[in-house]
């Protein structure tokens, strides 16, 4: 019986204004949780594009470095035939400097 007249309340709010009142409470802190929920996904989201920016910004530099470092490849290899110690120690050089890229974040 509580569920129909709950029910019946609702359908007619301008026979009991309190409840009616109460209601529109409820509604309005709803309403006031979502846009809480709003804001914070938005500084969220102006969060996150800052980050795809810094990214990309990086992104851009390492293909810069590797491009350099592709060119430097190719004149060393134009000057003289690489020999394995030289390849060795390429492979060395570029770890260091990648290591050293990472830990600067």
């Amino acid at each position: 019986m509580d569920g129909q007249q709950s029910y019946h309340e609702m359908e007619n709010p301008t026979e009991n204004p309190s409840k009616a009142a109460e209601y529109l409470k409820e509604l309005n802190k709803i309403i006031e949780t979502q846009q809480e929920l709003l804001e914070t996904q938005k500084i969220r989201i102006e969060e996150l594009e800052q980050q795809v920016t810094d990214l990309c910004k990086e992104n851009t530099c390492l293909k810069d470095q590797h491009q350099r470092h592709l060119a430097t490849c190719r004149l060393q290899q134009s000057n003289s035939h690489p020999t394995l110690g030289a390849i060795k120690e390429n492979v060395i050089q570029e770890k260091s400097e990648s290591e050293g890229s990472r830990s600067v974040r």
